[in-house]
């Protein structure tokens, strides 16, 4: 598949490019480690779908039916769940 599809560009899904870039424009704009929006517990996830959906969530609260882990903001029909680094460590 080609670069931009969602894919990452190696045939591993997850969420492309400008997908990271606007999760990473949220961490920065973060004072201190992001919290889930729904409980105190550390954010593991970026949702995000413009012009709607901008927020952190924990591993319990991000949900294959209110998210997508796959694809671009652009193209999304539902928000993106960018995953935070400390989630894979």
């Amino acid at each position: 598949m080609p670069p931009g599809d969602g894919t990452g560009g190696d045939g591993a899904e997850g969420p492309d490019a400008a997908a990271r870039a606007v999760r990473d424009r949220a961490l920065d704009a973060c004072e201190g480690e992001p919290t889930c929006s729904v409980c105190p517990a550390s954010a593991d996830f970026y949702l995000y779908e413009a012009g709607r959906v901008s927020t952190f969530a924990c591993w319990e609260h991000v949900s294959p039916y209110a998210a997508d882990v796959n694809g671009s903001p652009e193209e999304a029909a539902r928000p993106i769940a960018v995953p935070l680094d400390s989630f894979r460590e």
